[in-house]
Parts: structure tokens; C-alpha cells; sequence
């Protein structure tokens, strides 16, 4: 009998022993970071980040995308309190197990997120299967900025989009933004039967800049090259949404750089993990922002264009006097 009590007791300790744990801001023990092979640099950074902290902090657990199905990783993925997911890959590979373990995206575009979501029936706003992200995407009003950055403010600018079945989402949200900031905005969506460079081609008779928003409809591999050169015959600037993009031959993009993304990723997660009951924030976008300058284009264009730190101040302004 005296066994038993003392086996009964033992029970309780422990039972008492995990709510405590529970209730602990350390009671996280794992977190598991997904990535493909290609992510390895935005991995190391966000780990250097979390354990360069002075408070203790949970396990990191790195899992490759393609290892999660492997039973090795499956026990570290089912205790993780929170799963990352780097890059659109690691996302899809992890919505497919079905976990309930909250998940932080990072690395990929708005409309992947939401693309894939909806494939996996699941939703930003859901309490029993969380997930939020830090989209790839720069803000609408931070590349709109950098528009009024670089034209002369002594003529009309007319700001050509393409928009396509990803991002035609976006077009309220440009035209709220075209009026609040008194720009003329000419939209034009592009349909699964027609030719986004001849689209554009019609496009730029009618502007004098075209921001490209990412949708793998209009801007893909098979387009880019003819995008840019038609822009560029008809001596058009384009802004691109992505330092590789300018390095092709855009005009200009605000991007940020892979330290500016795991930093901030680094941030949220001790932001969720401090937490009581580790809730996700509403997703959002990168706070920190570089800034490129095709200088090579522009000579061509006849632009005079500041250097890229004064360009980048200027849309710092612009957005604190936005945000008041």
C-alpha cells in the first residue's frame, strides 16, 4: 500500500512539476527552422541571432524540407512548440503534414502564402491552427515611394501595374494608395490567354513608369528579358521588386537583405515566445529595407538619380510623415 501511495505521489509531483513548466515563458523546449538547401545563409544568421541572447533560450532544431517525412525528424518536429518555415518549399512541405504547431513563414511572397493556405484549407485568423508570416514582399506604399523618389515632381507621373490572378488582390489597396498620395494609376489585368510582354508593350504608350508586383503570371523566367527590353526600347523605367531584379535590368527596387530578414524573424520568435500563451501577431512585412539603383540604366534613361543610402533616407521621411 505504502508503494503505491508513494508511486501516486510521485505522479502528482511530476503532474504539478509540468504545469508549472507550462506556465514558464522557457516552457517551449524546441524550435524547429524548415529550409530548403538554397536557405542555408538565412538559417545560420537567425540562429546566431537567438543564441547571441543573454536569456536562455529553447533548442533549435534545423530539419531539411525534403527530410521531414524521415522518422528521425518527425519526433523533433511533433515537440517543437514552434515551427519556421524559410522559404515557400519548407511552407507547402509543412502544411502538408497537417501539423497543429503554430507556424512562422518567412521568405515568401504574399500571394504564395496565401495560395497556399487556401490549397491547405487553412486560414491567418484560425486559433487552433496558427500561423503568421513575414512576407518576402516590400509594403505597397514603401514602393510607391520610391517611385515619387526617383520622378521629378515638377511633371505628371503616370504609374503603370500588370496585375495577374495573384496579385489583382493588391489592386484596392494601389488605388487607395494612388489617391492618398495624389499619383495617377493606370492598373491593366492580364488574363491566362494573353502575352504579358505584349500587354505591357500596349501598356507603356499610356506611362511613363511601370512597377512591376510579383505574380509568377506576368514575371517569370520566360518573360523577364522581354519585359525589360521592351521597357527599355520604349525608354520607360521599370521598377523591380527585387535586387536581382535590377541587377537585370530594372530601373530601381527596395528589397531587403537576408541579415535585415533573419534579425527581424529573430525578434518575433522571442516576441512569441515571450508570450504567455505564445500567440501569433498578424502577419506583416520587413521592417528594414535596402535600396538598388540600376546607375547604368538610368544614364541611358537621361535620369539623374541620387545615390542609394539618400534614396533610402528619403523614403524613410516619407514613410514616418505617412505614419505620423
Amino acid at each position: 500500500m505504502l508503494k503505491i501511495l508513494n508511486i501516486y505521489r510521485r505522479i502528482v509531483l511530476f503532474a504539478a512539476l509540468q504545469l508549472l513548466l507550462a506556465g514558464s515563458s522557457y516552457a517551449c523546449e524546441q524550435i524547429v527552422l524548415i529550409s530548403s538547401n538554397s536557405h542555408f545563409g538565412m538559417v545560420h544568421r537567425i540562429e546566431a541571432t537567438l543564441y547571441a541572447q543573454p536569456k536562455p533560450s529553447p533548442k533549435l532544431n534545423h530539419l531539411i524540407a525534403e527530410n521531414i517525412k524521415d522518422s528521425h525528424f518527425i519526433e523533433q518536429y511533433n515537440r517543437s512548440c514552434l515551427i519556421v518555415t524559410i522559404g515557400s518549399e519548407a511552407l507547402e512541405l509543412a502544411l502538408k503534414t497537417k501539423t497543429k504547431t503554430p507556424i512562422l513563414s518567412v521568405l515568401s511572397r504574399k500571394s504564395t502564402v496565401s495560395t497556399l493556405l487556401r490549397e491547405h484549407e487553412r486560414t491567418l485568423d484560425s486559433n487552433t491552427l496558427p500561423i503568421t508570416a513575414i512576407y518576402l514582399d516590400q509594403p505597397l506604399e514603401r514602393q510607391l515611394f520610391l517611385l515619387q523618389s526617383l520622378l521629378p515632381s515638377s511633371k505628371e507621373n503616370n504609374i503603370g501595374v500588370l496585375l495577374g490572378p495573384n496579385s489583382l488582390t493588391e489592386q484596392e489597396t494601389l488605388q487607395n494608395l494612388a489617391r492618398k498620395h495624389q499619383v495617377k494609376l493606370n492598373t491593366i489585368y492580364v488574363n491566362k490567354f494573353e502575352n504579358p510582354v505584349a500587354v505591357l508593350d500596349g501598356l507603356l504608350d499610356e506611362t511613363n513608369i511601370v512597377l512591376a508586383i510579383p505574380d509568377n503570371r506576368i514575371f517569370n523566367t520566360k518573360t523577364t528579358r522581354g519585359m525589360l527590353l521592351t521597357a527599355f526600347h520604349k525608354r520607360v523605367p521599370l521598377i523591380g521588386y527585387s535586387k536581382t531584379y535590377v541587377n537585370n535590368g530594372a530601373l530601381a527596387a527596395v528589397y531587403s537583405t537576408t541579415k535585415q530578414l533573419a534579425d527581424q524573424t529573430a525578434t518575433l520568435i522571442l516576441q512569441i515566445l515571450a508570450d504567455e500563451h505564445k500567440k501569433l501577431p498578424k502577419p506583416m512585412y520587413p521592417r528594414e529595407f535596402a535600396v538598388a539603383v540600376n546607375y547604368q540604366v538610368a544614364r541611358s534613361l537621361g535620369l539623374h538619380i541620387e545615390n542609394e543610402t539618400m534614396l533610402k533616407q528619403t523614403i524613410d521621411k516619407m514613410e514616418k510623415s505617412s505614419h505620423g
